[in-house]
C-alpha cells in the first residue's frame, strides 16, 4: 500500500490537484486506481478518486485508453474478478504501445490453458448437480449451476484450488436453496422443524418433515460427507467444528426472517442488519472456503473466523446492501422481507434515491474497511482476508448496477461467463 503523502506533491498551493494532470490518460486511470485502496482515515485519496473520476467521465479518449477508462468508472480494478480483469485486459494491453508481443502470448496460453481446466471442472460439476437431481424435486429453488461455479472461481482461481472450487460451488448451490425454502415455500412450521434439524446437526432425525425437505438434507449430508471425508485426508478434520458453527446461525438469521415476513413485522434498520449480515451467508462462505485450503490455518486463526471480524463483517454488509438494491422491486412483487432500502426510506422518511445514496455510502465505507484489514496483516490471516476480499469482489461484479445477476443471469453474468469459461482468446 501506498503512504497517501505521496499524493500530496500532485497538489498545487492552493491544495487542490493541479489541472495539469487532468491532460495524462495514462495517470488519470492510475490515480483513480490508485484511489481504490484507501481507507477511511485518508480523504486525500477521496480527493484524489473525486478528482480523477470526474476528468475520466468527460474525456474522449482513444483506444486502447477509451476501453481502459470505461472499464475502471464500471468496476476498478482493485475491486473486479482477478480472472475477469486478466481477459479483458488481455486484448486492451495488445493494442497499447508498449506492448510486448512475447509476454502478450505467454499471457494467451496461461489464460486459455487455465481456461481449459476451469472447463472441465464446470463439467464435471454439473454432472455431479444433475445426479443429485434436487431440482427434480424442488422446482421452485433457482437453478444456479454455471453462476456457482463461476462465484467459486471468482475466490480462488488457482489450479491448485480445485478441490475448494468445488466445494464452495455446490455449498453456494446448497445454501441457494436452503434460502428458497425459507424465502419462498416452506410454511412456518416446516421452517420450524428445518431450523430444529440444522440445531441438533442430526439429518437422520427428520421426522414430521415434508417430502421435498427430506429430500433437500439427505442431499446436503450427502455434500457433508464428502467434506469430512476431504477433511480427513488433509488431516484437519477438527475443521468441520468451525462449518458447523457458520451454519448454526445462518439457519437462524433465515427463520427469524421468515418469522418476521409471516407476522408483519417491520424490524428497524439495526434489527434488520444484526439478523441479514448473517443471512447474506458470507461467514458461512468463507469458513467453508478456509477450512478446505491446502494451506493449514491455525486454531487462533479459525477461532477468530468464529467471532465474525471486522474484514468479514464489512464484506457481509457490501453483499447485503448490494444484494438489496439490486432485488428490491423483484422481491417487493410478492410477500417478503421489507430490505435495507425499504426501511431506510421508512425510518428515515427519505426518497428512494437519497436512501440509495446512503446505502452506497455505506458500501464505500465497508470497501475502505476491508482495505484498512488487507494493510499488513498478521501472516497466519492472510489467506483469511484474501478469501473475504476475493469474495467481496465478486458480489461488486454479481450486483454491478444495483442489478441481481446471480437471480437474474440474462445479460452481463452471462457475458462474464462467457468471456471466462466459454471463449478463448483468438491470436
Amino acid at each position: 500500500m501506498l503512504s497517501p503523502a505521496v499524493f500530496s506533491k500532485f497538489k498545487d498551493s492552493e491544495g487542490k490537484f493541479k489541472q495539469e494532470l487532468s491532460y495524462d490518460v495514462e495517470g488519470l486511470i492510475q490515480l483513480y486506481e490508485a484511489s481504490m485502496l484507501g481507507t477511511n482515515d485518508e480523504p486525500i485519496l477521496e480527493e484524489a478518486m473525486d478528482f480523477a473520476r470526474g476528468h475520466m467521465e468527460r474525456m474522449h479518449a482513444e483506444e486502447p485508453h477509451g476501453a481502459q477508462i470505461r472499464r475502471a468508472l464500471e468496476i476498478p480494478f482493485h475491486r473486479g474478478i482477478r480472472r475477469l480483469e486478466a481477459r479483458l485486459y488481455i486484448p486492451v494491453y495488445a493494442k497499447s504501445k508498449a506492448c510486448n508481443t512475447i509476454l502478450l502470448e505467454l499471457a494467451k496460453l496461461d489464460f486459455n490453458h487455465l481456461q481449459s481446466i476451469h472447463q472441465a471442472e464446470l463439467k464435471s460439476f454439473s454432472v455431479w448437480w444433475k445426479e443429485l437431481g434436487l431440482m427434480n424435486n424442488l422446482s421452485f429453488s433457482r437453478d444456479r449451476v454455471a453462476e456457482c461455479y463461476f462465484w467459486s472461481l471468482g475466490v480462488w482461481f488457482e489450479p491448485r484450488y480445485s478441490t475448494e472450487r468445488f466445494f464452495i460451488a455446490k455449498v453456494i448451490n446448497l445454501i441457494t436453496v436452503i434460502d428458497d425454502i425459507y424465502d419462498a415455500y416452506g410454511t412456518v412450521e416446516e421452517l420450524q422443524l428445518f431450523t430444529d434439524v440444522f440445531e441438533r446437526w442430526n439429518f437422520q432425525d427428520v421426522d414430521g418433515l415434508p417430502t421435498y425437505m427430506k429430500i433437500f438434507l439427505n442431499a446436503f449430508a450427502g455434500v457433508l460427507t464428502e467434506i469430512e471425508e476431504e477433511l480427513r485426508k488433509k488431516g484437519t478434520l477438527h475443521h468441520k467444528h468451525y462449518i458447523i458453527e457458520s451454519f448454526k446461525p445462518l439457519v437462524r438469521a433465515y427463520f427469524q426472517e421468515a418469522l418476521w415476513t409471516n407476522t408483519g413485522y417491520k424490524p428497524t434498520f439495526k434489527e434488520y442488519l444484526n439478523v441479514s449480515l448473517i443471512s447474506a451467508a458470507l461467514h458461512t462462505l468463507t469458513s467453508v472456503s478456509l477450512c478446505l485450503m491446502e494451506e493449514v490455518l491455525s486454531k487462533d486463526t479459525l477461532d477468530w473466523l468464529l467471532t465474525v471480524p471486522k474484514i468479514v463483517k464489512a464484506c457481509s454488509i457490501l453483499g447485503r446492501l448490494m444484494d438489496d438494491m439490486a432485488s428490491s422491486e423483484f422481491e417487493q412483487q410478492r410477500m417478503h422481507l421489507d430490505s435495507s432500502l425499504q426501511i431506510c426510506m421508512r425510518e428515515e422518511g427519505i426518497t428512494k434515491q437519497e436512501a440509495v445514496a446512503k446505502l452506497n455510502e455505506m458500501v464505500e465505507n465497508g470497501w475502505k474497511d476491508i482495505n484498512k484489514e488487507c494493510i499488513n496483516p498478521l501472516p497466519s490471516r492472510k489467506h483469511l482476508n484474501l478469501a473475504v476480499l476475493n469474495f467481496t469482489r465478486v458480489m461488486e461484479v454479481v450486483y454491478y448496477q444495483h442489478k441481481d445477476s446471480y437471480t437474474s443471469p440474462e445479460g452481463q453474468m452471462k457475458e462474464n461467463i462467457s468471456l471466462l469459461l466459454v471463449r478463448p482468446i483468438e491470436d
